[in-house]
Formats: C-alpha cells, structure tokens, sequence
C-alpha cells in the first residue's frame, strides 16, 4: 500500500546512496582507462619506436595528478620507471597530465610486449600493453 510516509523514507535512501557514491554520483563507467600503441608497429633493429600512452575518463582530481610511469620492454631486462615531483595541486586549477610518450628500440627479431602502468605512490592507477615486432631487413 503506497503511503506518503513510505515515499519519503525511500527518497531518503535513494539520496544517501547517491550521495555516498565516488564524486557525488559517479559510476564505475567514469572510471580511469589507459590506452597504448606503438607506432610502426612493425620495423628493423634500428627502428625507434614511439609509444604513446593515453588515460581517459575518471575526474581531473588529486587522484590521477601527478602519476608515475613504469615501462617494461618484453624480454628486455630493464624498465624505465619515470616519476616526477609536481607542485601541490589545487582543484579547477591544476592540469592532469594524460599522455605519456616513451621511445624505444628493439635488437632482437620478434615480438615485443609493451606495458606501461600509472602509478600514484604505491597504487597502481591503471595499465596498458601493446605488441611491436621486429623483422629482418633484406
């Protein structure tokens, strides 16, 4: 049976779980993704290859300011791990970086799996992979 008093009490506990939501409404859809792709995709030992690294949606907030980046190289032992020191940041005013550009080449003939991941601190904000090869030159 409706009554004006059930309708409020559900009103009520419609807000609180709207309001209790990240950012005051916002879902799982808002969240934070990283795209990554090498370009070429395919070339020598001697190409250099240009990965670019682009994290969309989520909100511009303290959160996705001031990342650090970690790149691992495949098979190769080494990763470069980028991070640096970043004023304090002020909502509205300060810009979130969102593309992150990194080079490399490759000696060995093959496959190669890039990952690059977002850091805040210890925190893994999101990560992305893409494959280049290598081929032999004729």
């Amino acid at each position: 049976m409706f009554t004006p008093r059930s309708s409020l009490v559900r009103a009520v506990v419609a807000f609180v779980l709207v309001a209790s939501l990240p950012s005051g409404g916002a879902i799982a859809a808002d969240k934070a993704k990283l795209s990554l792709k090498g370009s070429p995709s395919l070339g020598s030992p001697d190409t250099v290859f240009v990965f670019r690294a682009v994290l969309t949606g989520g909100v511009d907030s303290e959160d996705l300011y001031c990342l650090s980046t970690e790149w691992a190289w495949g098979e190769q032992a080494d990763a470069s791990i980028n991070e640096t020191e970043c004023p304090p940041f002020k909502a509205g005013e300060t810009p979130v970086e969102r593309v992150f550009t990194e080079e490399q080449t490759f000696r060995s003939i093959g496959a190669h799996q890039v990952r690059v991941v977002l850091r805040k601190g210890e925190k893994e904000i999101a990560s992305a992979a893409t494959t280049v090869t290598v081929r032999r030159v004729r």
